[in-house]
């Protein structure tokens, strides 16, 4: 069950992404992510209906906090890949974001063990390899600062996410996804941006919402009541999902060295996890 719901997080997460990714070429980067913070808090929402759900104070300031680092991840993360490349931001969110955490684990006591360590070095070769073409130009350093940024703040999020407890079910990604909209609604109307996507777009941010919003709901749960390095393991492939969508879809050419690198990337990030 556990690595079910791992694999759905990826496809769902990944091919939000890339959703997040065209519109977000379109339109500014804080409208989408407030339209997809909107629409998944109403999707973990209705999941309460057919998940037990507590309302327990200390678990929703637990997802309120996470859903602070999420809007910053998600802007950051979305600008960056419509900017530069998305080949190389999504690989280096994701390397980060497993990483942070054990940062975390490491400052709190824990020791680092051999399969981390690994597959730090597998994760950082792999991305190494996928920003070597002669198609990204100058857009390398840029999509690298841009998935760092994403990746630190999906990181802490998830920090934050990982201390909430089962009892809570689905109110922690209510609460993540609220608090978000909240945040980022308060930015946009002191800078005049719009809150939601037109009606042009409506379609894709509506489904990115609710992929993204499911995605997390499956994250959250399988946390709550499996395996925590499991769903790590299987939730890490969502870069994967995305690079695919835009090779296939867009037909963006990727060099075998970069597809090798991708393989690397989620190799190194699902041995971390299982450190």
């Amino acid at each position: 069950m556990t690595w079910a719901l791992g694999i759905f997080f990826s496809l769902a997460i990944g091919t939000g992404d890339y959703f997040g990714l065209h519109l977000s070429r379109r339109l500014q980067a804080f409208t989408v992510v407030m339209t997809y913070m909107l629409i998944g808090a109403l999707t973990s929402a209705a999941l309460m209906v057919v998940v037990s759900s507590d309302l327990l104070a200390v678990d929703l300031a637990f997802g309120a906090a996470s859903g602070v680092f999420a809007a910053a991840a998600l802007v950051l993360l979305y600008h960056g890949m419509a900017v530069s490349s998305p080949v190389v931001a999504s690989p280096t969110a994701a390397v980060v974001t497993a990483v942070i955490p054990v940062v975390w684990g490491l400052a709190t006591g824990e020791q680092l063990v051999a399969p981390v360590v690994i597959g730090m070095v597998v994760a950082l070769l792999g991305l190494l390899a996928t920003t070597l073409s002669p198609d990204l130009g100058d857009h390398v350093v840029a999509a690298l600062g841009w998935g760092i940024a994403a990746g630190t703040c999906f990181g802490v999020g998830f920090v934050f996410l990982g201390e909430v407890s089962p009892e809570s079910g689905m109110w922690a990604g209510v609460a993540q996804r609220f608090s978000a909209f909240l945040v980022l609604g308060a930015i946009a109307t002191a800078r005049g941006i719009p809150r939601f996507v037109d009606r042009e777009n409506l379609g894709r941010g509506v489904a990115g919402g609710i992929l993204t919003g499911a995605g997390v709901a499956a994250f959250v749960y399988g946390a709550q009541r499996g395996s925590l390095s499991e769903i790590t393991v299987t939730a890490s492939m969502f870069p994967a999902v995305t690079v695919v969508l835009v090779a296939v879809v867009d037909r963006v050419r990727l060099w075998w060295w970069q597809i090798a690198g991708l393989v690397g990337v989620v190799s190194g990030v699902v041995l971390i996890g299982i450190g």
